[in-house]
Order: C-alpha cells, then sequence, then structure tokens
C-alpha cells in the first residue's frame, strides 16, 4: 500500500506542474499578442545619440541674456551675456554693466530704463543696438529661481581672498564650496570696496567656475531636468522645443568638452549722467571672444 501511495503522489505532482507550465506559455503568448494594443508606445522625444562620430555643426553660435534681480517681476540688477559654440568647446560669459547706454526707437538711457519700457525684449534690442550682439534668449532669474537652480545642479566652488563682512551676512576670506543661497550672497554683496568691474570679475569668474564644476558626465534626464526648471521657475523666452532640437549638442558637450568656461569683463567709460560706454577695443574683443562679426556693419 505504502508503494502505491507514493507512485500516485509523484504522479499527481507532475501533472500539476505540466499543467501550469502550459498553462504559464498560453498566457504570456497571449500577452504578448495583446501588450502594443493595451499600453499603445508614447510620442516621446527622441534622445539625443551617443555616437561617437557626431559633432555640432560649426555654425552652432548661440547667445542668451541672463539677468537676475531680487524679487520676481522688478527690474533686473545684474546682466550677462552667455555665448555657447560647442564646436568650438567653450561657453564664454560677458558681465554687463546696468548702466549701460542704449538707444531703442524714442528710448534712450540705462538697461535698466529699457526694461521698465518694454521688458526683457527690451533689453536684448538695447544690447544688440548698443553692442552690435544679438541674443536670440533671456533667462531672468529672482533671487528664489537662482537659489534652486544652483542647489539643483550642485555645488560652485569659490575662493575669498579678504573677509566680507556687511549687515548680517559674513564670508572670511578661504576656499569654499557654495550652494545657491550662499552663492546668491556673494555675488549680490553690497559693497567690495573695489567697483563695479570687481563685481563684474566676481561674477564672471563664479558663473565659469559653476559651470566647469557641474557640466560633465550629465545624462540626457539631468540636462532635461535642469531645463525643465528654467522653464518652470524663470522669466524665459526659451520653450522645451529649444532644448529637444539641440539636445544632441548639449550631450556632446557634457561628455566631451571639460572646463569650457571662461568670462571676459569689458572695459569703458561712464558720462556725468552715469552712463556706461564699452570702449571700442573691448566691444571688438567682445566680438572675437564670441565667434561674430559686428552686426553694427553689416
Amino acid at each position: 500500500m505504502s508503494i502505491r501511495k507514493s507512485v500516485r503522489k509523484r504522479s499527481n505532482w507532475y501533472i500539476y506542474l505540466l499543467t501550469f507550465m502550459i498553462m504559464f506559455l498560453v498566457c504570456s503568448f497571449v500577452i504578448y499578442n495583446i501588450w502594443d494594443f493595451l499600453f499603445p508606445a508614447q510620442n516621446l522625444p527622441a534622445m539625443a545619440s551617443t555616437s561617437g562620430d557626431y559633432r555640432p555643426d560649426a555654425s552652432f553660435n548661440t547667445t542668451i541674456l541672463l539677468m537676475l534681480s531680487e524679487n520676481k517681476g522688478t527690474v533686473p540688477e545684474y546682466y550677462m551675456l552667455l555665448n555657447y559654440r560647442p564646436r568650438d568647446e567653450v561657453v564664454v560669459l560677458v558681465p554687463i554693466e546696468k548702466n549701460l547706454y542704449a538707444e531703442v526707437g524714442n528710448v534712450r538711457g540705462k538697461l535698466s530704463e529699457h526694461y521698465l519700457q518694454n521688458g526683457s525684449d527690451g533689453v536684448i534690442i538695447a544690447i544688440q543696438n548698443s553692442l552690435g550682439i544679438s541674443a536670440e534668449h533671456y533667462i531672468k532669474l529672482d533671487k528664489d529661481s537662482f537659489i534652486g537652480f544652483f542647489d539643483a545642479a550642485g555645488y560652485t566652488p569659490v575662493n575669498i581672498p579678504y573677509d566680507l563682512r556687511g549687515g548680517e551676512i559674513e564670508f572670511l576670506a578661504g576656499s569654499y564650496e557654495m550652494m545657491g543661497e550662499d552663492l546668491y550672497n556673494y555675488i549680490t554683496y553690497p559693497d567690495y570696496n573695489q567697483g563695479e568691474y570687481y563685481r563684474h570679475m566676481i561674477h564672471g569668474l563664479v558663473v565659469s567656475n559653476f559651470i566647469n564644476k557641474n557640466s560633465s558626465n550629465l545624462s540626457i534626464t539631468q540636462l532635461q531636468t535642469l531645463f525643465s526648471r528654467i522653464l518652470n521657475t524663470t522669466d524665459t523666452n526659451l520653450e522645451f522645443s529649444d532644448f529637444t532640437k539641440n539636445q544632441q549638442a548639449y550631450l556632446y558637450t557634457t561628455q566631451n568638452s571639460f572646463d569650457i568656461a571662461d568670462y571676459y569683463v569689458p572695459i569703458g567709460s561712464t558720462d556725468d549722467s552715469g552712463n556706461f560706454f564699452i570702449s571700442e577695443t573691448a566691444l571688438e574683443t567682445i566680438w572675437s571672444r564670441l565667434g561674430m562679426k559686428n552686426e553694427q556693419n553689416e
């Protein structure tokens, strides 16, 4: 009797297992064939190619106007041009004096006056008329969006040559790895005791350090996240299509280019009304550094 019971148990176990395997194969076959019907493919943006033979076209030369104010909707206090040329593997930053004189139609005066009259687009036209440089896009940050973006991207190496003390803000001389709030407080420090040229030098150095520290080996997802933060938290005329259109170049830069950012602070003169005029020599240097011709003479 014990022998017969043992044989029957092995037979039942084998039948159950065989049945389960057959049912699993049948279900798998059915699911495989109806999967595309149940879950149709989404129209996702094409991912940038990582092919080693891709190189950006030499004609890719874009300039963006960066602006910063303390509060959203207020007149910018700081201006900077960012020029990006992926084929040359360079980003050039040019801080612009807020008292730069320009004429746009009937509006004559400083950049702040052009912003009050015509907003960010008015500043772009003012810079083009004054310097002969066209900025295709603008990004205006306020304190909150500045801190949020720089916190999301990573720390910035900063070397402070001497102690800074003013009100509630204090920075002792030394080397730092600054996140967003400290970085904002440092670049907006009210008085460096060395004039606006020195402030612009600090701005150019800080932003170039930030780019050089945080632009390498980013994935397309990380790039997209940072770009989306700009779209969602700043005043800008950029659109997401600008990212998808150029994502191959961005990916090429982050994978192949290192320490690409540098800056140039133009010199000039200030008249009795406080209007700033960039010197001809500085203008020629800017056009050369940005890889472009003087558009005023074309």
